[in-house]
């Protein structure tokens, strides 16, 4: 499905989310949104060098749920202009802000306009951005579900900025291959997902987010757990599989949190990835539940 005059189409066009827009903001640093407006709303907020496209199954599910879906593309990702500066958690918090903000500018079917998010869904960078959002804007959204957040200790940046450099370029520069290598390391994932990886890895802008992760990312995980002013449902991946939360780093958010909304689930780092049902079946409990 086209989008309006404007749109900017990701290469190859895959299928995902049900319309990919430009920025709704109009700006050159803003974020691009899929989806358009009924309500109560889900906004799904991706990791880094992924995209929209990594929602493609969540979003449809949610969907079924009774949620409007709107998945955004990070600044520097996916179809969002490409990233001069501004590529901190803070920065990015406002971006999302503000795309949701000018999506939902004109609700139609009687919502108010500036009602809050249903639900705040975000994968590890992504996970950072929306615990910064909702601390910094009480009252955007009702609920937030954080997917594996990457501990502050947990993670080698410097490691992390060269791998997000050498993979992007094979994804320019060989794409098969690396669908390739991604589907042999990556047995649980859906026929289809590798390719939408390598799709996503070839539209990120590379360079400026390998700059600003290589120093390290500052934040604070527990804090920003402990501080978060709404419901809060963190899901992990187990350490052994592949999660970027880890050893102290873990310990300290699982006890930010109240007893009971932590789920660990049987899948490594991106678990709606490897582990939909589980990730779905989780989330429709705690829902049930708060």
């Amino acid at each position: 499905m086209v989008g309006p005059p404007g749109t900017r189409e990701p290469r190859p066009r895959l299928v995902g989310p049900p319309i990919r827009e430009g920025s709704p903001a109009g700006g050159e640093e803003g974020g691009a949104v899929h989806g358009a407006l009924r309500g109560p709303l889900a906004v799904l907020v991706h990791g880094v060098t992924s995209s929209s496209r990594t929602w493609w199954r969540v979003g449809p599910a949610l969907a079924e749920r009774g949620y409007e879906v709107l998945a955004v593309d990070l600044r520097g990702h996916g179809a969002s202009p490409r990233a001069v500066a501004g590529l901190s958690v803070a920065d990015l918090a406002g971006d999302v802000a503000e795309t949701v903000e000018a999506a939902a500018a004109g609700p139609p079917d009687g919502a108010e306009p500036g009602a809050p998010v249903g639900l705040l869904v975000g994968h590890s960078l992504g996970a950072l951005v929306a615990l910064e959002l909702v601390g910094r804007r009480p009252g955007f959204a009702r609920r937030l579900v954080v997917e594996d957040p990457p501990g502050s200790a947990s993670v080698d940046w410097a490691a992390l900025a060269a791998g997000i450099e050498a993979d992007t370029r094979k994804a320019v520069t060989d794409p098969g291959g690396l669908r390739r290598d991604l589907e042999a390391v990556n047995p649980a994932w859906p026929p289809g997902e590798a390719e939408r990886r390598v799709a996503d890895l070839a539209d990120c802008d590379a360079q400026a987010i390998a700059a600003a992760v290589r120093p390290g990312v500052p934040f604070d995980l527990p804090a920003l757990l402990a501080a978060a002013p709404l419901p809060v449902l963190l899901l992990l991946a187990e350490e052994a599989l592949g999660s970027s939360l880890l050893g102290l780093d873990r310990k300290a958010a699982v006890e930010a949190l109240p007893d009971g909304t932590t789920r660990v689930l049987p899948a490594g780092h991106s678990v709606h990835r490897e582990a939909l049902d589980a990730w779905l079946a989780a989330l429709g409990a705690w829902l049930a539940e708060s």
